[in-house]
């Protein structure tokens, strides 16, 4: 049932998405909804936290390990989250982000859920850039908080236009750019990430 949830707020928005359309999502009537949730809100938070726990903390799992080429998992977790969904229809970048940007009411009321997810995030991203500079792959000039700060901000700023429906391969380009200039030796991979996206 929340899987469903997250599904359609992703899809359509935190603020487009009725109770109607929830409740043919969800299969429940609205007080159904009510009852299980306490409101709206109430299963915006739900969502979130299975939103963080799963498809973030999967995805950093997968790629930002603490072994590899650190600057290699950090292109692959960025590219990842430029492959468009199996179905077909739209990148629909990170619910986070959305969440955050579309809603700013729900963001504050919500903030503590998106604040762990977002650490998540930068804290992994942290974890590979220290390894990076320790062996010598950063520019001059440039230390691991640096990049970290760097490549987090061009990541949210990838997934608001993912959100707006920019192409994948111009977004990708960018993030490469972004890596180059923390790192001029730096050549992404041949190899496409594939599998663990940001959707489900």
């Amino acid at each position: 049932m929340v899987d469903r949830a997250m599904r359609a707020f992703w899809r359509r928005g935190w603020s487009a998405t009725s109770i109607r359309e929830l409740e043919s999502e969800l299969e429940l009537k609205a007080p159904s909804i009510y009852r299980r949730f306490g409101s709206k809100d109430g299963l915006a938070r739900v969502v979130l936290e299975q939103y963080v726990d799963q498809v973030i903390g999967r995805r950093i799992e997968r790629y930002l390990p603490a072994d590899g080429d650190p600057l290699d998992n950090v292109w692959r977790f960025l590219d990842s989250a430029l492959v468009p969904p199996a179905d077909g229809d739209r990148l629909t970048g990170c619910l986070l982000t959305a969440t955050a940007t579309e809603h700013p009411a729900l963001a504050a009321e919500l903030d503590d859920v998106m604040a762990r997810g977002f650490a998540m995030i930068r804290d992994g991203f942290a974890a590979q850039f220290e390894r990076a500079a320790a062996a010598g792959q950063l520019a001059p000039g440039v230390d691991a908080g640096s990049a970290t700060v760097s490549v987090d901000l061009a990541f949210q700023g990838l997934m608001v236009h993912a959100r707006r429906s920019a192409p994948a391969t111009e977004l990708a380009e960018h993030a490469r750019t972004v890596l180059r200039s923390i790192a001029p030796d730096w050549n992404p991979p041949s190899t496409s990430s594939g599998g663990c996206t940001f959707h489900q």
